[in-house]
């Protein structure tokens, strides 16, 4: 063989050999040990797509990430990145970043956020924030993640709510997911707004003005999040097609202004297998239409329901237990509202299947009362209100009203096999009935 074909086979062989190393590393790109305080020179010497490992430390911000990488902590290590400029501690302007497991304290009071995400398909996985600001905002991006991380109010504890950052903030962020988060002591712990597709699930909110808050948004689902101890647990506004399920809301109680749910010019929506406890409202619906209500349990609330100037909703198979006040109603008598457990209502079954044949209607005249002459709720329930409110019967064709109310409670969302528990303490208690009943015609036998 000459030395041209020797000369063409090596140089083919060398050119195969770095293609398979290329797509061995566009696979698993190289990681790379961070040390030292300057994070940000290893991010602007790093190739795109590398994974850099941030070993224990202190490290300096602000860091500014204009490329694909990723950022993670070494396994066990507490990595901490603090923050005294006025820039975010962390900003992301590339797609496709993946930060995981780092500290950020940025406790000094500032109009930029603690991190600022702008990037497409950026994942926030296990971080702690400490901010004197908004926590995490995204702006203009698709499919962001925020997951398993805790933000916390960190500058001084006399801060008044008004004052203080949203803990996650989207605006014109679509379809991101913000999952199994801790959010305490903000203004608001999840706000969205114009950010359609989005889902909140498994967060938990509390010490915050509204734990959940939603503006101008499509397509949204919160589901599965705890909140308690804020002002309004969940405050739905000004939206289409949101999906409300699963979510405890308790003790929202400490405001005039208080719900564990809040619909306004909500449409087309579906809140369902919710609960509602302790607070001052329960479930406040204001001007809002063609909604699906199904499934929740309002307990123990100062009023469970309040419905004001909406139509076209199907309000069905909720329970309303040890409320003070089970429901309020004004301009609301265009709703489907049926099988509903009112424990407070005595109705008559005579037909055997389960619902009242009297319907349960919401008497407005201690909600039209206090619209006009707001001092009169401090005479709410007073003998002489009372007494009032019997003799009200103006346009009672226009009452809001449940035309089959339930006799009997539903089963708990809390406890789903409280139904088949009553069932077997039924039986174990036949059982036993039975059993004591023979004994008793042993004995009488015996004695005779």
């Amino acid at each position: 063989m000459n030395a041209g074909g020797q000369w063409r086979r090596s140089a083919i062989g060398l050119l195969i050999l770095l293609s398979i190393t290329a797509v061995q590393w566009l696979h698993h790109p190289p990681e790379i040990a961070a040390s030292g305080s300057s994070l940000q020179a290893l991010i602007d010497h790093a190739d795109p797509g590398a994974k850099i490992v941030i070993p224990s430390g202190s490290y300096t911000g602000p860091i500014r990430i204009a490329k694909t990488i990723s950022l993670i902590a070494e396994q066990d290590a507490t990595v901490t990145v603090t923050n005294e400029s006025e820039e975010p501690a962390i900003s992301i302007t590339a797609d496709d970043v993946s930060i995981v497991g780092i500290t950020v304290n940025d406790e000094s009071m500032k109009e930029a956020p603690s991190v600022l995400v702008e990037g497409d398909r950026v994942l926030l996985k296990g971080l702690s924030i400490a901010t004197g600001s908004d926590g995490i905002q995204l702006r203009g991006t698709q499919g962001g993640k925020v997951d398993s991380s805790s933000i916390t109010w960190g500058a001084s504890d006399r801060t008044k709510i008004f004052q203080r950052g949203n803990g996650i903030d989207l605006f014109e962020a679509h379809a991101a997911e913000l999952r199994g988060n801790s959010i305490v002591a903000m203004y608001d712990g999840i706000y969205m707004e114009n950010s359609d597709d989005t889902l909140v699930a498994a967060n938990t909110i509390r010490h915050s003005r509204y734990g959940v808050h939603c503006m101008y948004t499509k397509g949204t689902v919160v589901q599965d999040n705890i909140g308690s101890m804020n002002i309004t647990g969940a405050m739905i506004m000004s939206v289409q097609e949101v999906i409300v399920e699963r979510n405890e809301f308790a003790k929202q109680n400490e405001n005039v202004n208080s719900q564990g749910i809040l619909l306004y010019d909500a449409h087309h929506s579906i809140l369902r297998n919710n609960i509602t406890e302790g607070n001052r409202v329960g479930l406040y619906i204001e001007q809002s239409a063609s909604n699906t209500i199904e499934n929740n349990e309002m307990i123990n609330n100062f009023t469970g329901l309040q419905l004001l100037s909406s139509e076209g909703n199907i309000i069905q198979h909720n329970s309303f237990i040890g409320n003070v006040n089970d429901a309020g109603a004004r301009s609301s008598s265009g709703n489907e509202i049926k099988e509903n457990f009112w424990d407070s209502f005595q109705g008559i079954d005579a037909t055997g299947d389960g619902s009242s044949d009297i319907p349960y209607a919401v008497n407005p005249f201690f909600e039209t009362l206090v619209k006009k002459k707001p001092v009169f709720q401090l005479f709410f329930q007073s003998p002489g209100m009372v007494f009032l409110e019997g003799l009200y019967q103006s346009q009672r064709s226009d009452w809001a009203r449940d035309e089959a109310p339930l006799l009997l409670p539903l089963p708990s969302i809390a406890d789903p096999s409280s139904g088949t528990a009553n069932g077997l303490t039924g039986i174990l208690g036949t059982c036993m009935l039975i059993g004591a009943g023979s004994l008793l015609f042993a004995m009488r036998r015996r004695d005779r």
